[in-house]
């Protein structure tokens, strides 16, 4: 049976001393922030090259989507690191399943996705915005 996301990300976290169900403060909120900000620089960097590979025609390495994985993966460990570290938002898990509710809720009438021109999924009429405040 493989280890949840969250017993993995408190592994790390009791393995190096950092914080678990803390109270947040200006200085967590900021590391947490800039962490994030890293990973994700990381990752739209690796994007980057794989995006001008196929603007040139070109197949992207394999490598580099390896990499992108791997970028991906750290994406996911410092959010969920975040969710972690910081008491009101330790419960990502459940916010997850309740977004993944709401965002379901965007098929249109027909039961079809709601495209916007660059493809991203819009909100049809019964769609329904998730309620995490129970959660905090």
């Amino acid at each position: 049976m493989s280890r949840s996301r969250e017993e993995l990300i408190k592994d790390f976290h009791q393995a190096f001393g950092l914080s678990i169900d803390e109270e947040p403060t200006v200085r967590l909120l900021e590391l947490r922030r800039t962490l994030i900000g890293e990973e994700v620089k990381e990752l739209f960097a690796d994007m980057d090259s794989a995006i001008a590979h196929l603007k040139e025609g070109k197949a992207v390495p394999q490598a580099l989507y390896s990499n992108m994985l791997k970028e991906l993966a750290d994406v996911q460990v410092v959010v969920s690191g975040t969710s972690v570290a910081l008491k009101p938002l330790n419960k990502l898990d459940e916010a997850l399943s309740r977004v993944h509710l709401s965002n379901m809720s965007k098929l249109g009438e027909d039961g079809k996705p709601i495209f916007r021109e660059d493809g991203k999924v819009l909100k049809g009429p019964k769609y329904f915005s998730p309620d995490l405040a129970d959660l905090i």
